[in-house]
């Protein structure tokens, strides 16, 4: 029988956060885009997490911190920072040993 090698720090971690995305729970769909917050008076980016696959329930939302004063302005943003993360911390934990499969798709460009 041949021995497994063990790596370090792989099986069952969870994958890190990329910058910008920092206090963003895990969910089986995330959903994101931009919205306008009358409260503050701007646009936020923001992320739809559900703990389900059919988006079913209430999603928690996460908010980028940063208010922009146009939806082009949060929307560039998002295309340009946020969207790049989520694509990177997906491959990081669909190539980890912990059994995530992911699936990505763009709704627009």
């Amino acid at each position: 029988m041949r021995k497994r090698r063990k790596r370090p720090g792989v099986r069952g971690r969870k994958p890190s956060r990329p910058a910008g995305l920092e206090g963003l729970p895990f969910g089986m769909r995330m959903k994101g885009g931009v919205r306008y917050d009358p409260e503050v008076n701007g646009f936020v980016a923001i992320i739809h997490i559900w703990d389900n696959a059919y988006c079913h329930g209430e999603p928690e939302e996460w908010r980028y911190p940063e208010v922009f004063s146009t939806q082009d302005l949060a929307m560039t943003y998002y295309k340009a920072n946020i969207r790049p993360a989520l694509e990177d911390l997906m491959a990081e934990a669909a190539q980890s040993d912990s059994g995530v499969r992911s699936i990505h798709r763009r709704l627009e460009d």
